[in-house]
């Protein structure tokens, strides 16, 4: 009977010394386009980045975030690699939309002398190679030198060409032009009627004008509205790795 008690007590403290598993501790965002950890970011590229990505968000509903900090290993988070850390962070935060999976991590990690630029799955692999020119070219030669902020900017501007197509003045605006030329034309148009003593058709027309109305003042104030946060994106491990 004692052998029993003793086999017990034994099972319960090796069951005891079992490590339970931990959430991994990824650092929570503070902002929804840069998180400069690293605080290698000057105020003034802080300020124009920041916007760049927030019109990005805005034109085209891709969430875009500069994420910087000294190391990767300075977090408990099961990642032994940057890639392993960037996707792990992307996921956790959920940057990008759930449904196009459109989300992108600029992560640059400081002391261990590394950059990743992660996308989401819904980009496929045709990216990775433009992602590998994007750092190489435009942020390592800077990075190289210290001056990481001059870097990271210059990666911005060259990833947002890189992922979003070029729409000319005309195509961008082009349903706030067709909602205002038909808002006159019906106004117009119901105007002449009542005068003419037509009133079913002034008042039809008149109501059709104070329709497109309401679009375009939707179209407007769509256009200049961001989310707050992230949208539940995710990514597979796509985009690419580099360092100096």
């Amino acid at each position: 009977m004692q052998n029993k008690f003793t086999n017990i007590a034994i099972f319960i403290c090796l069951f005891l010394l079992i490590p339970l598993p931990t959430h991994a501790s990824y650092p929570q965002p503070i902002d929804d386009y840069i998180n400069d950890w690293a605080e290698v970011i000057s105020d003034a590229d802080f300020d124009i980045i920041r916007e760049k990505l927030k019109n990005l968000e805005q034109r085209t509903g891709i969430e875009a975030v500069v994420v910087t900090v000294n190391s990767i290993y300075n977090y408990d988070t099961p990642a032994r690699s940057i890639e392993d850390f960037a996707t792990g962070l992307f996921n956790d935060w959920g940057i990008g939309h759930k449904k196009e999976n459109n989300g992108v991590l600029i992560l640059v990690v400081v002391k261990d002398r590394m950059v990743r630029i992660e996308l989401g799955k819904g980009y496929g692999h045709y990216y990775d190679s433009k992602m590998r020119d994007v750092h190489d070219t435009y942020m390592i030669p800077y990075f190289k030198t210290g001056d990481y902020s001059r870097g990271i900017y210059e990666g911005v501007n060259a990833l947002i060409l890189q992922i979003t197509e070029k729409v000319s003045w005309f195509s961008y605006y082009k349903w706030h032009i067709l909602f205002g030329v038909l808002f006159v034309v019906f106004l117009l148009a119901g105007i002449n009627f009542l005068r003419k003593g037509k009133k079913g058709w002034g008042w039809v027309l008149i109501a059709a004008a104070g329709f497109m109305l309401i679009l375009l003042i939707r179209l407007f104030l769509t256009a200049n509205k961001s989310s707050s946060g992230f949208g539940g994106g995710s990514s597979f491990g796509g985009g690419s790795t580099g360092s100096w």
